[in-house]
């Protein structure tokens, strides 16, 4: 048998952000660490599945909760309106799903996602709705239990890998969902996918170059949204739409007074959660003797509030295109194939490379993470996001930012029944055509691979990190076929379904 150790996967990802607060809920976890609340948030992201079979996959969110060791302790984080969000349109950046700032105190080691339905959405503009299993309950199982404490923050990613992860495979009833989800405790500054925030300017401090940007974070149980401390370096670059036909503008236009109550949409890096005091915040500057007349009154309340270091700040309306590069870039522009957005176009679409100037930066080329590059990694066949504004006259999308997808396409999945194993090396007997021949393939489990086990029942499917690969399994692999052994493969992290349904 083989066995391994799990890291995190991509598809799906959920990280919960939240402000922290002190106050009660009436639940508890399974076992208490002290009085008092902390915060728990999650984002989405994805990692897409085949885009030569779907435009769209909609996942309907009915509710979200934490669950201690023992299923005791319950707290709900989301439980509103099902909310669907296109897991295709994610697969570059993640966005915040929910946060809740009064979860009590303690142990907990399950997530539990309820999902309501799921949309697939053919290339073909046909739909297909699979059956969920156990009535879309999915129990993700944390590696190792983390704790929510007093007047602190937890942040939560969730990955659903549609290609990888789970196995939507066709069939003569249309699709089979097989829901693999992972989780990553966040502790702390994380990496992870750039995150897209839309809100309204509340507040700016022109001293220490940041703004408040408020309506941003969805709260549990409540009509409010929640704000996030924006930061800037001198990296950052701000576009506007509004006065000035998507240009690159100097960001002390945008960290401007004249600016509070104004929409924008900020792409960046979430950083770590950061104290912020809402109510407080004005007396800090006062002298002494109003400082010791604030003692007397209500002590304030802080928050834990999200800080994102600004990549790209975008002021009135900008398309957000996808697709892959059709011309390299010479450093001035480069064409694109466009796939998903408000255009899709049947030609190639030129994007112009704003340049920037003393004290204005112009596009933000960026990795799916954040990382600045430059213009010689816009290259055949890679695939890119774009935010712009077209130009009608140049018939020139003016970009603001770039991201572009540098990871390896060389990775590939596929699917079957394990009929041996030995070691590290197993016969399968896969469901398609794999690594040029017809019949069983010879598989080698990489050292390291990251194995996943998943447990489907009547009442619900179970995710779990971990697992030993043995004969008569279903199973997925990732990695890439051996280009010296005809039939030979090498896989890099493996899935095991468990299917225990009639």
């Amino acid at each position: 048998m083989i066995s391994s150790i799990f890291i995190r996967l991509g598809f799906i990802s959920v990280l919960v952000l939240s402000i922290a607060s002190c106050g009660g809920s009436g639940e508890t976890a399974s076992s208490n660490t002290g009085i008092g609340t902390g915060t728990v948030g999650i984002l989405l992201t994805d990692k897409p599945a085949d885009p030569s079979l779907f435009t769209s996959i909609n996942a309907t969110i009915n509710r979200v909760e934490l669950l201690g060791s023992d299923d005791d302790g319950k707290v709900v984080l989301y439980d509103g309106i099902d909310k669907t969000v296109d897991l295709l349109r994610l697969k570059n950046e993640s966005i915040p799903f929910t946060f809740r700032d009064d979860v009590p105190t303690g142990e907990y080691c399950k997530i539990r996602l309820i999902l309501s339905e799921l949309e697939l959405v053919l290339t073909d503009g046909s739909k297909d709705y699979p059956k969920l299993p156990g009535n879309g309950k999915l129990d993700l199982v944390v590696r190792d239990c983390f704790t929510v404490e007093a007047n602190k923050a937890v942040t939560l990613q969730i990955d659903i890998d549609g290609t990888n992860s789970i196995h939507i495979t066709s069939n003569a009833k249309g699709f089979n969902f097989r829901p693999v989800i992972f989780v990553d405790v966040l502790d702390g500054e994380f990496i992870a996918k750039l995150i897209r925030l839309e809100g309204e300017i509340t507040r700016v401090d022109t001293v220490n170059n940041t703004l408040i940007l408020c309506n941003a974070l969805p709260m549990y149980n409540s009509g409010d949204d929640k704000c996030a401390l924006i930061t800037f370096d001198k990296d950052s670059a701000f576009f506007d739409n509004q006065a000035y036909a998507g240009d690159p503008r100097a960001l002390s236009e945008l960290v401007d007074e004249n600016r509070i109550g104004e929409a924008v949409t900020v792409v960046g890096r979430a950083q770590s959660f950061v104290s912020y005091d809402d109510e407080c915040v004005d007396h800090h500057d006062e002298d002494d003797d109003s400082k010791e007349e604030d003692e007397d009154k209500e002590e304030c309340e802080y928050h834990h509030l999200l800080s994102v270091e600004a990549i790209a700040v975008e002021a009135g309306d900008f398309l957000q295109l996808e697709g892959n590069v059709a011309t390299n870039s010479d450093g001035k522009e480069f064409g694109m194939n466009v796939t998903n957005g408000p255009i899709v176009l049947s030609e190639e679409l030129p994007v112009a490379l704003q340049a920037g100037s003393a004290g204005i930066n112009g596009t933000r080329i960026v990795t799916k993470t954040g990382e600045l590059i430059d213009h010689t990694q816009i290259i055949v066949p890679r695939e890119v996001a774009v935010d712009g504004v077209f130009d009608a006259t140049a018939k020139i999308l003016k970009s603001a930012l770039v991201i572009v997808d540098i990871s390896d396409a060389d990775s590939t999945q596929i699917t079957g029944s394990v009929l041996s194993v030995t070691g590290n090396e197993l016969i399968l007997s896969p469901d398609t055509t794999a690594c040029g021949i017809a019949g069983d393939l010879s598989v080698t489990v990489e050292e390291g691979a990251v194995i996943t086990t998943v447990t489907i029942t009547e009442t619900g499917s179970e995710i779990m990190p971990g697992g030993s690969i043995a004969a008569d399994q279903t199973i997925g692999l990732n990695g890439s076929c051996d280009t010296a052994t005809t039939g030979s493969f090498k896989a890099s992290s493996a899935v095991i379904v468990n299917d225990t349904r009639p």
